[in-house]
């Protein structure tokens, strides 16, 4: 009986992220009720429980209290292989994830961010905060520290209207063509930790990189904060 149950979980779980995949069900849609999917597959509720609570824990969905489950929105994937898609996917997340603009402003390099940038002391950058979200819920905290000799007159309200990518290119005719990119595991800071609302004993993950346009000039340097289960990055071989 118990196989049969367990047969039962895993058929309700691929059928749900079978249409997820097709588009039956949406990011940010709500599945039928529980009632409904025990109805559909001819099984108890707590079978369908069972089910659901394994696709919150795979973050195919999300619940939500007295709401009930949604699908999860998407997370930001970067195939690491390819520049192309990356930019593809900073503007993808930019237009298609909430994000909140926290500061923007004018600074001169101190010696931490002159030694990963290679450039002097006191070249001026604009360093830009954001939040970006996934649904109601944090995903990255974003710092970009793009290079004020390039960007001359950045306003902040162009950063809320349009992603970073688009700006460049058609503001200041900056076409990005390379990338110098990193990954660590962190723990996150007490501000990381209270702005993404985080633990702070829990692993992030800092994807840092240097942006270079067609003329091998740095434009910007990124280091965003991200929460795992948000994030997918992909690699792909050749044989």
């Amino acid at each position: 009986m118990r196989k049969r149950i367990l047969f039962k979980e895993e058929e309700i779980l691929r059928e749900i992220e079978r249409r997820i995949e097709d588009e039956r069900l949406r990011e940010e849609s709500k599945l039928p009720s529980e009632r409904q999917l025990a109805e559909e597959f001819g099984v108890q509720r707590g079978t369908v429980r069972c089910a659901l609570e394994k696709l919150v824990d795979k973050g195919v969905i999300i619940k939500r209290s007295r709401q009930g489950y949604f699908v999860a929105p998407r997370g930001i994937e970067i195939n690491l292989n390819n520049f192309g898609s990356i930019l593809k996917e900073v503007e993808r997340v930019g237009f298609s994830n909430r994000a909140l603009l926290l500061s923007c402003e004018m600074i001169s390099m101190g010696e931490k961010l002159s030694d990963i940038t290679q450039l002097p002391v006191g070249t001026l950058c604009y360093q830009i905060l954001r939040i970006r979200y996934g649904g109601d819920r944090p995903i990255s905290l974003e710092r970009s520290y793009l290079m004020a000799e390039h960007t001359p007159g950045l306003r902040r309200e162009e950063l809320e209207q349009q992603s970073l990518v688009s700006l460049l290119r058609s503001r200041y005719g900056i076409s990005l063509a390379r990338v110098h990119q990193r990954i660590t595991q962190v723990y996150g800071d007490d501000t990381e930790a209270e702005l993404l609302r985080v633990k702070k004993d829990k692993p992030l993950i800092r994807y840092e990189g240097l942006l270079y346009d067609k003329r091998d000039r740095l434009i910007n340097y990124f280091d965003n904060v991200i929460i795992p289960d948000s994030l997918e990055f992909h690699i792909r071989d050749y044989v």
